[in-house]
């Protein structure tokens, strides 16, 4: 992510301004982004293809396992990226950020986290449609095979399935890491402002101290 004046980190940053400066950051450095995380995207991507291969070309009932499979990819991506982006300087740190900071802000943490997720969602669910059609596809073949009628399905749609998965979940690693622009300002925001509550607070112990001083 370029270092620009208008995408500083340590600047104190209402919920608004964190979720659109943080996409104007990540769409801005996306190409350095892509660059330096392409193999974190591939991984998860085979991941990913795997949770959803479980229950289409394995067995239904394995649907949760597949679903929670995918859940940890996202979450070890995120973490990996960020961790990753950070040992190359392409993010800044704010170092460690106390609980209780966290729990101060937690109202402007939510709504960011529920923006960046109503996006996400509706991103992903449209890069998931070839994914649900082979899905769907897929599905009812197996049904119509347990009901004794023969695969409808030829072999190479198998193949095809799986290519499938692989494209979708390359493209949702990216999908997924928009919400690093948005979270990475307002870890910079709330850092921020608790330095400058930090520092009104010493001015103001000091201004006592120079009053009641005998």
């Amino acid at each position: 992510m370029e270092k620009e004046n208008e995408f500083v980190l340590m600047k104190s940053r209402s919920s608004q301004a964190c979720i659109r400066e943080g996409y104007q950051l990540f769409t801005s450095g996306f190409r350095q982004i892509f660059r330096k995380t392409w193999p974190l995207a591939v991984v998860f991507a085979i991941i990913s293809a795997t949770a959803s291969a479980l229950p289409v070309l394995v067995s239904p009932t394995l649907l949760l396992p597949g679903m929670l499979l995918g859940l940890i990819a996202v979450v070890l991506l995120l973490i990996a990226t960020s961790r990753r982006l950070h040992k190359l300087q392409i993010m800044q740190s704010t170092g460690p950020i106390k609980a209780k900071t966290w729990m101060r802000y937690l109202g402007m943490v939510m709504l960011i986290w529920i923006v960046c997720l109503f996006v996400v969602s509706v991103l992903v669910m449209f890069t998931c449609l070839p994914t649900i059609i082979m899905m769907a596809a897929n599905w009812e073949s197996q049904i119509g095979m347990l009901n004794g009628d023969p695969s409808g399905m030829p072999e190479y749609v198998r193949w095809m399935t799986i290519i499938v998965f692989l494209l979708a979940g390359f493209i949702q690693a990216y999908v997924w890491l928009t919400i690093l622009g948005p979270t990475y300002l307002m870890r910079g925001s709330i850092a921020q402002r608790d330095k400058e509550k930090k520092e009104f607070n010493k001015m103001k112990n000091e201004e006592k101290a120079i009053i009641y001083r005998p």
